[in-house]
């Protein structure tokens, strides 16, 4: 027929053969097992209960030693390991192909909106909702699977999360590696301060407890600190708004005041951890589902040009913060009907 080019087998181009799909699913599927972070921490539990209970003396010295120097290694408090910045260790890990097959199983994609010129950060990546397990913040700020150092060139940026993530035994390393830290004043000032950019999900793991499908519920209106970071460093806010991210896992949403919520609420105040209810594939639960996930990044939402670096005051905290959250509305109803998520209302608490 006209118009149709033919492969090398005689098969018209463009159509894929369904065997390679399916192996490209199983791949895509073993390689989000093996890099998942519940899998990873799963395992680094496991291997670190297995010398402890199993081990010979050496080894649980050892072992016993490693965790009395994670207690006084700073290396969350600096981004990652240093070293590895330097000699683009880190830099390589991002790159890897390794991360390429995990993105693409949901599928992951990021879509700017504005031009977001190095030479005018550093700036502070706000990413929302947190959902579960903050899938897009991880592939897009932690690794550059979806491409983030060709969207925006000249960008360094560090995945900030919660402290009680670097508690995890070996997998602390492999975050580390990758050039995430913790998201704590001293850590954000200090990579802001030396030009680098940082993305972090100020709804944190008390958001998880609220995420449900079709929904897009933000812990924002008291969350200010970011605001007030960006005020205090100089630094840029950009929204980062990913559509899909509370539909990769199903959740079983507890009632505020009931008991339930209330269980949760003082394991997520006591560890650092939050535990909802979810569940993603029927024979695999702890993995999320094959779902779309699309991160619009809106365009940068610029401190005063005139204010100098005294601490800034509550009123101009709640200025700035107030411009922030009126731009993420904007960038939600913009893009919300392209999404699929005609019906769905943002609501900031």
């Amino acid at each position: 027929q006209a118009g149709c080019e033919r492969g090398a087998m005689g098969d018209p181009a463009g159509l894929p053969d369904p065997g390679d799909s399916r192996r490209s699913r199983r791949l895509e599927l073993a390689a989000l097992v093996s890099t998942f972070p519940l899998t990873n921490i799963a395992g680094a539990l496991g291997i670190t209960a297995a010398v402890f209970l199993r081990g010979g003396t050496l080894a649980r010295a050892s072992l016993a030693a490693y965790l009395a120097w994670t207690l006084f290694d700073g290396s969350p408090a600096r981004g990652g390991f240093r070293w590895a910045w330097r000699c683009g260790l880190t830099r390589r890990l991002r790159n890897s192909a390794l991360w390429r097959a995990p993105a693409r199983y949901f599928p992951v994609k990021l879509e700017r909106t504005a031009e977001l010129p190095a030479k005018e950060g550093p700036y502070i990546f706000v990413c929302h909702p947190h959902g579960i397990i903050g899938i897009a913040p991880m592939t897009h700020f932690g690794t550059n699977a979806t491409g983030f150092e060709d969207v925006f060139p000249g960008i360094d940026v560090h995945l900030l999360g919660h402290s009680a993530i670097f508690r995890v035994p070996f997998f602390r390393e492999w975050v580390l590696l990758h050039g995430h830290g913790t998201v704590d004043k001293t850590c954000c000032l200090r990579l802001l301060s030396q030009g680098h950019s940082i993305a972090l999900a100020p709804g944190g793991a008390k958001e998880s407890l609220d995420c449900t499908p079709g929904s897009m519920r933000l812990l924002l209106k008291s969350r200010k600190g970011f605001a007030k970071l960006a005020l205090r460093a100089g630094a840029t806010l950009v929204p980062v708004l990913s559509f899909g991210e509370n539909e990769v896992y199903s959740t079983i949403r507890l009632a505020p005041g009931s008991f339930g919520r209330r269980v949760q609420d003082a394991l997520q105040a006591r560890l650092g951890w939050a535990v909802p209810l979810f569940f993603g594939r029927t024979l695999l639960p702890l993995l999320p589902r094959r779902q779309k996930v699309a991160s619009i990044v809106g365009a940068p939402v610029r401190p005063p040009a005139d204010r100098g670096s005294t601490e800034p005051t509550a009123e101009e905290v709640d200025a700035y913060h107030r411009r922030y959250c009126d731009a993420l509305e904007a960038l939600f109803l913009e893009h919300r009907a392209s999404h699929g998520a005609e019906g769905m209302e943002l609501e900031l608490v």
